[in-house]
């Protein structure tokens, strides 16, 4: 088959565009580039920097250089409901793949389509978007998905969701979880970590989000905790929260000052790629109470560097934390602060998490990842095959 996917999503910025969907895409594309070549792909992609940066080359992938920055939306979107349509019946492409939830509403006739859906934040909590955001995916993302051959999600929670919220039949979905990135397995001795720690100003250790900053991932739930945390368990131990502004963010800093937790939270900005393993090692314990996500990868990062994790007991994160993480209620301050301190002094469940580590990476392969989203190309392309014939019938 000659399958089409756009990567126009792909992104190397230091910034939240290159967060999980980026991630996703980019794990995808090495995957399929270590498969037999049985297909052939056509990926667009947002200018030649990304082709440059993606550094591999494989003879049965070709990379198109789209002229839009990801960093406009109003452009790449047009691009991709204008122009890629043509693009794809020029090229003769008969599976085209979206991983990111929106596909081109004009796709030809001939093709099957394939859409990534990667949450349904929009519909569960609508509060925590922006009304652009809401809009876009309210208007694209929900035709899309009932529009597409096949639904491919991240997680059974968002498969639940799919056929709940939007009526998506069970039988043209499937599950494929995303990837680990096999650094996150690459041992770091301490005298490293210490040394990192110390650079820092985190000597003593340190408690560690790493993520997005925006409203969903349920920040100001975790400065109250390590508020409490620090009244009731004098614990010392700084808190950092990595990761780049993504929307709505004014309130997190506004909750420190309040707090006058200036002095004992620390927020590093985007961390780059090559330093997110020595974050996550050189942590004492993580922690991810997010209301809602269609995967979690961080938690899944986490686990794969053996640290102590703390997450939600909700939509997908179990999933993610494989029964190994301590799970919470995330409206529940009291319980997140219990679960912190069991994660930094409970040494039976600490040396689980450690012990967990090649089991998580094992599960959250990218190799593992492509083999089963091919299986889902396959299947979209002889379901559109028989709509087709019957259609004709």
């Amino acid at each position: 088959m000659h399958i089409g996917i756009n990567a126009q999503l792909l992104s190397f910025s230091e910034s939240y565009r290159n967060g999980g969907v980026s991630h996703y895409i980019r794990y995808l594309l090495q995957g399929l580039g270590e498969q037999p070549d049985r297909h052939h792909y056509t990926v667009f992609v947002n200018g030649q920097d990304v082709i440059d940066q993606l550094g591999t080359t494989h003879p049965h992938i070709t990379y198109i250089s789209a002229p839009w920055s990801e960093s406009q939306p109003a452009t790449r979107i047009a691009w991709e409901q204008f122009t890629l349509p043509t693009e794809i019946r020029k090229r003769g492409i008969e599976v085209f793949h979206s991983p990111v939830n929106v596909l081109p509403e004009w796709l030809p006739q001939e093709c099957a389509s394939v859409v990534t859906l990667h949450d349904l934040a929009f519909l569960r909590f609508p509060e925590v978007l922006t009304r652009a955001k809401r809009f876009y995916h309210r208007t694209f993302t929900v035709r899309s998905l009932q529009r597409a051959t096949m639904l491919i999600t991240v997680s059974e929670s968002t498969r639940r969701d799919a056929h709940e919220l939007v009526g998506v039949p069970l039988e043209r979905m499937c599950t494929v979880y995303p990837s680990v990135d096999t650094k996150f397995a690459v041992e770091i001795n301490e005298e490293q970590l210490q040394a990192f720690r110390e650079r820092q100003g985190l000597a003593d250790g340190f408690l560690l989000y790493l993520g997005t900053l925006e409203p969903r991932k349920n920040i100001l739930m975790i400065i109250n905790a390590y508020a409490r945390l620090r009244r009731t368990h004098q614990v010392q131990k700084k808190l950092v929260l990595a990761g780049g502004k993504g929307w709505l963010y004014d309130t997190i800093f506004e909750k420190v000052q309040q707090l006058d937790l200036i002095e004992s939270i620390v927020f590093p900005g985007f961390v780059a790629e090559n330093e997110q393993a020595l974050w996550y090692r050189a942590a004492s314990a993580f922690v991810y109470p997010s209301l809602y996500e269609g995967f979690g990868i961080p938690v899944a990062e986490a686990l794969a560097c053996g640290i102590a994790v703390v997450t939600s007991n909700v939509s997908s994160l179990p999933e993610a934390g494989m029964g190994i993480t301590l799970n919470i209620d995330p409206t529940d301050s009291t319980a997140l602060t219990e679960a912190l301190y069991q994660a930094l002094t409970d040494q039976q469940f600490r040396q689980r998490c450690y012990e967990a580590a090649p089991a998580i990476i094992q599960k959250f392969s990218a190799l593992r990842m492509a083999k089963e989203t091919i299986a889902a190309y396959e299947q979209a392309h002889a379901l559109h095959l028989s709509q087709r014939i019957a259609f004709v019938q």
